[in-house]
């Protein structure tokens, strides 16, 4: 492409000549013979190339190579020029010299396209590895995040189970073990998925509430005040569970007479809000810290961390006491949703 343009601009130029069959002879000449030079060029960049050899290093032995094949053009274009002519003037080394540089300026030209492609695809490979190891390396990062929730989650619920037993309640017990086993197989679908639709994160969150209402009974009372028309919205696997694990063990469990847990979606624009708020320890719940930045354990920190790695700053989360005096835990991703093909739609 690059020597048809280049043959196409000496056409057009040298329109006004075309009755000169000795000038077109020179101007074919030449031509021809930078392009077949080129191919010898090609074999040396490509030699060059593959051996690695450093740019300036072969800058230089691709300038010197070029010199000898840009004075061959030009005689071969002096000597075309000549054969045509009316009048055969003597041979002088000086015209040659004199138009060397022309036929070694398109060579070298030829060179640095050669070189520039070459070194531009090295860096859109270097950059695609580079996108591909990020890409594994969240992904990794993902799961062990989703990974590190479930030996912590089975702890806290075979302490439950362990609890009951203790407490003589097998019955108890037994229901609680038969909802976690089937609450683990929910869990173990498909592991490499990272995200799945908000109405199955919700059917997960609602099975293992279903496992602590067991242990609390009528303690325990779930608010649900959901937008269905999010329900396909995709959200990170195992997001709602830490967080409203946090509200059984660090608020209901800790109130003699129970308390309720108000789990709240909403769309925000182009993100999906969620809110999750329950009642404090009664010996807190007379505080108040309206806005107050609260840290939270592994389970909070998990779900940050996790939506910093997916969204970055398209995703925010911040804990608080509200003006009611119950915590809440608030975060917001951006709604994407998978059409008919699998691929992702904002």
């Amino acid at each position: 492409m690059g020597w048809g343009l280049y043959i196409g601009i000496n056409v057009f130029c040298s329109l006004p000549w075309w009755h000169r069959i000795d000038y077109d002879a020179f101007r074919g000449a030449f031509l021809l013979s930078s392009f077949l030079s080129s191919f010898l060029m090609y074999w040396l960049c490509h030699f060059l190339w593959k051996r690695k050899v450093s740019l300036p290093v072969s800058a230089v032995i691709c300038m010197v190579s070029a010199f000898p094949l840009g004075m061959l053009c030009a005689a071969s274009s002096f000597e075309a020029a000549v054969s045509f002519s009316r009048v055969r003037p003597p041979f002088q080394w000086v015209d040659i010299i004199t138009a060397t540089p022309s036929g070694w300026f398109a060579l070298m030209a030829w060179v640095a396209f050669y070189f520039g492609i070459k070194h531009y695809l090295a860096l859109e490979e270097k950059h695609r590895q580079l996108v591909a190891t990020e890409i594994l390396a969240n992904e990794a990062q993902l799961r062990a995040l989703r990974y590190q929730l479930q030996p912590h989650f089975l702890f806290n619920t075979m302490n439950a189970i362990s609890t009951l037993v203790l407490n003589d309640q097998p019955h108890a017990a037994t229901e609680m073990i038969g909802k976690l086993a089937h609450l683990l197989r929910s869990t173990l679908d498909a592991p490499d998925l990272h995200q799945i639709p908000l109405a199955d994160e919700l059917a997960v969150t609602e099975e293992y509430l279903a496992i602590e209402a067991v242990r609390f009974g009528d303690r325990l009372s779930v608010h649900w005040d959901l937008d269905t028309d999010l329900a396909e919205t995709l959200v990170p696997r195992l997001i709602l569970q830490p967080l409203v694990e946090n509200a059984v063990r660090h608020g209901i469990a800790r109130r003699p007479q129970g308390g309720f847990i108000l789990v709240k979606t909403q769309r925000r624009g182009n993100h999906l809000a969620v809110l999750i708020e329950n009642q404090p320890p009664e010996e807190s719940a007379a505080i108040l810290l309206d806005g107050t930045a609260r840290t939270g354990g592994v389970g909070l920190q998990n779900v940050r961390q996790r939506l910093e790695h997916m969204y970055g700053s398209e995703s925010t989360m911040h804990t608080s006491t509200n003006a009611r005096g119950n915590h809440e835990v608030f975060f917001t991703l951006p709604i994407s949703t998978l059409d008919e093909t699998g691929e992702y739609k904002l």
